[in-house]
């Protein structure tokens, strides 16, 4: 390796296929990283729940799956069950899941409530009563 002015070490990059942004293999953070987030949260971004750093999980808040970068930027606190829940969806997703709106209509529709009618006999004609003969035997 080469050396700048500076002392750093020079290295040469990567470019992919034609220049091509190639995603880096990284999808976790390191100690010091980690320690970052938790410092900036305290708590899970999912639920708000108060979580010791020993139960904090990192997730991405655009999924890695979805192209979402591994950096401070892009890590999110969550416990264990908000981490679970997340999956391969954003953390926008995983707070609609937890709010009970993930799916459904923004705008409410009303449905007809079905009303049973009170009789088939809805011209209210009246039928003579009918009664059967008794027979002896």
């Amino acid at each position: 390796m080469t050396k700048d002015d500076f002392g750093f070490e020079m290295r040469p990059m990567n470019l992919g296929v034609l220049g091509s942004h190639t995603k880096n293999k990284k999808r976790s953070l390191g100690k010091n990283d980690k320690d970052i987030v938790y410092m900036r949260a305290k708590r899970c971004e999912g639920c708000e729940k108060k979580i010791d750093q020993s139960e904090m999980q990192v997730g991405h808040k655009i999924a890695y799956s979805k192209n979402g970068a591994t950096t401070l930027a892009n890590s999110a606190c969550l416990c264990y069950r908000c981490n679970k829940l997340q999956g391969t969806g954003s953390l926008e997703t995983l707070k609609k899941k937890l709010a009970g709106t993930y799916g459904k209509r923004t705008k409410k529709t009303t449905k007809k409530k079905y009303t049973k009618q009170k009789s088939s006999n809805s011209l209210k004609i009246k039928m003579p009563e009918f009664k059967m003969p008794k027979f002896k035997f």
